[in-house]
């Protein structure tokens, strides 16, 4: 058994490190070295080193393909165990089976149900234990993984996405009557903001410290959209990317811009809560923690820095956020600059 591990760690690695072999020739290689091993392992007449011989060639089918196939060498290794005449040898075979199909495999919960199945007390606490060690140290590794990806997205956004705006509704005396927050949609001054904000005064855009005054393009009350244009801005201002399909799981990571007073942008983590119609129709809105009072107009974007939404409220607990999908908002950038 020794040495037909040893010559399995050789072919792989022969398999992988052989000079000019493109990864799908590497893969190939792989296919047909494992197929070999497979065959020969099959033919041993001894169970014991027979199912010894196919799980191990299933733990190292897992950590080199696509984890199925892997998988399907364990069970069968698992199924061979079940014939073994001797108590002891059935036991720990159906051990090794558990622990690989839960270590390198990554299929913990079948991992349980098959120690919790091994005859032998010591073996079967033995086994439960190192599982739930493994799943312990799995959780950790997602935790500290989520906890790195949420902290370098606040870190990316310490200074602010540079297309984000403020946009107030003043009166003939310069008060002003509403306030919102927008962002930068088309680098000839098109901005994105609520419709809600427009209460009868003119536009004035904050971007970068510098202030604009600004036209109303298109008004949709009912989707509570306004699309404004800045007078005299530049044509080379930073531009929102907006995602052609907000597609987003639940509990997705995304990246929630949380807005304060005028010229106190701030900035946090959000995670994605649902999606209404049950995630189907991308022209739906959607709800997010991470939103809070007085973010309306503020972009929601997702862990590649595009826009995937604008919120326009919050529900009345603040525990939803909602903002419209960047697909219909795309649409009506698209309409207007025709």
């Amino acid at each position: 058994m020794e040495r037909q591990m040893r010559m399995m760690a050789l072919l792989v690695g022969l398999a992988l490190i052989a000079p000019r072999l493109s990864w799908s020739e590497a893969h190939t290689a792989l296919d047909k070295r494992f197929s070999a091993l497979l065959g020969q392992a099959r033919s041993i007449r001894d169970k014991e080193e027979q199912t010894q011989s196919l799980s191990g060639i299933g733990k190292m089918m897992c950590l080199s393909f696509p984890k199925e196939p892997g998988i399907r060498v364990l069970q069968e290794a698992l199924a061979l165990s079940r014939t073994l005449t001797s108590p002891i040898a059935r036991s720990m075979q159906q051990y090794w089976v558990a622990a690989w199909l839960a270590g390198e495999c990554g299929e913990i919960d079948e991992a349980i149900r098959i120690a919790q199945s091994i005859d032998d007390l010591n073996q079967r606490v033995g086994a439960i234990q190192a599982i739930e060690k493994i799943r312990k140290e799995a959780e950790k590794e997602s935790v500290n993984a989520t906890r790195h990806q949420e902290e370098e997205m606040r870190r990316a956004l310490e200074q602010g996405p540079p297309f984000l705006v403020t946009v107030e509704n003043v009166d003939d005396e310069g008060s002003v009557k509403s306030f919102a927050h927008g962002f930068i949609a088309d680098p000839r001054g098109y901005v994105l903001t609520n419709a809600h904000l427009d209460k009868g005064g003119s536009i004035r855009v904050t971007h970068l410290g510098k202030e604009y005054n600004a036209d109303i393009v298109r008004r949709l009350g009912s989707s509570d959209i306004l699309l404004l244009r800045l007078q005299g801005a530049a044509r080379s201002l930073p531009v929102a990317t907006l995602a052609d399909r907000p597609e987003l799981l639940q509990n997705e990571t995304v990246i929630g811009t949380v807005c304060g007073p005028v010229g106190g942008i701030r900035r946090r983590v959000g995670i994605f809560e649902k999606s209404l119609n049950g995630g189907q129709a991308f022209s739906a809105d959607f709800q997010s923690d991470g939103i809070e009072q007085g973010c309306s107009g503020a972009p929601l974007l997702n862990a590649k820095r595009e826009v995937i939404g604008m919120v326009y409220g919050v529900s009345p607990n603040d525990r939803f956020g909602f903002a419209k999908p960047s697909t219909e908002l795309r649409k009506i950038l698209d309409k207007a600059l025709k």
